[in-house]
């Protein structure tokens, strides 16, 4: 009984993750062009709610400014392709005068993960106030394989003035 226990305990020992995570493999830097996204892309990206281009609603004090969110996405002419068991990384600037605050992929397909969205470039860490960095990865959930085509979306919100501390 003893020898029992001991082969069922090492042959049924938990494995931890899949074998298959290795470090990311960058093609370069790619930062691509925009366009203001419609309310339905929008809705459709489900990064927000708002309008493509709004005023915040608050009431403004006389020295106050409106502040405005812009949504971008890029160019559908253009979509950014990764390939199967490979990831893409890209950054979507904002406008000059104005901050990205939050982004994300707009895609027709399951097996795109994000696995980072942020105004931080995925290599360097470095905080990019204008940047939203999307990293996709193409991990063929469904069997269905193959490079797929996805559109990067950020909303940028301005006037801003940035403080340094």
């Amino acid at each position: 009984m003893a020898v029992l226990a001991v082969g069922l305990t090492i042959g049924v020992a938990p494995v931890i993750g899949d074998g298959l995570n290795r470090q990311a493999e960058p093609n370069g830097t790619v930062i691509v062009k925009t366009v203001p996204a419609t309310e339905a892309q929008v809705a459709a990206s489900g990064v927000g709610s708002a309008s493509a281009t709004t005023a915040a609603s608050r009431k403004l004090k006389s020295k106050e400014k409106p502040v405005y969110i812009e949504s971008r996405i890029t160019d559908s002419a253009a979509p950014i392709f990764t390939e199967e068991g490979r990831g893409t990384f890209v950054g979507i600037k904002c406008p000059s005068g104005s901050i990205a605050i939050s982004g994300g992929v707009l895609t027709s397909f399951i097996n795109l993960l994000i696995s980072s969205s942020a105004p931080n470039n995925p290599i360097t860490g470095k905080y990019t106030p204008r940047m939203w960095w999307l990293t996709v990865t193409n991990a063929n959930i469904d069997g269905e394989g193959g490079t797929l085509a996805w559109r990067g979306l950020v909303n940028c919100i301005s006037p801003v003035k940035l403080r340094t501390s």
